[in-house]
């Protein structure tokens, strides 16, 4: 998670780590359900979701009983982790050095007058 990286400044194997541990949940859905985490899990969680790595959403449904009964969504915000990623700055390709000397370099005039 590059993201971990270039926000708070964590280490690779660290974000490699919580990466790992949040794809877990999600596999290859963009949402699972708030039962699915334990208490250190919905912690981490809680502190992406304040980065806004991660997002909530709750539904209400009516219960046979007749209570009513929230079920608790979490989401990968894939625009704020793209946005994100797209902040971060470019690898500037190197210059060349040759081309980056004056054109007086390339004189041979200017360097032999120089030179006597």
């Amino acid at each position: 998670m590059r993201i971990l990286e270039k926000t708070i400044g964590v280490t690779s194997p660290i974000a490699d780590e919580v990466a790992l541990r949040v794809l877990n949940f999600f596999g290859y859905h963009d949402e699972i359900i708030d039962n699915a985490l334990d208490h250190d899990d919905r912690r981490l969680f809680y502190f992406l979701q304040d980065m806004k790595i991660l997002g909530t959403r709750w539904e209400e449904t009516q219960l046979v009983s007749g209570r009513n009964w929230r079920i608790f969504y979490w989401s990968l915000n894939w625009d704020t982790i793209q946005r994100m990623l797209d902040d971060r700055p470019q690898i500037k390709e190197p210059e060349d050095l040759y081309m980056t000397l004056p054109d007086s370099v390339w004189d041979r005039e200017h360097e032999q007058t120089g030179m006597t």
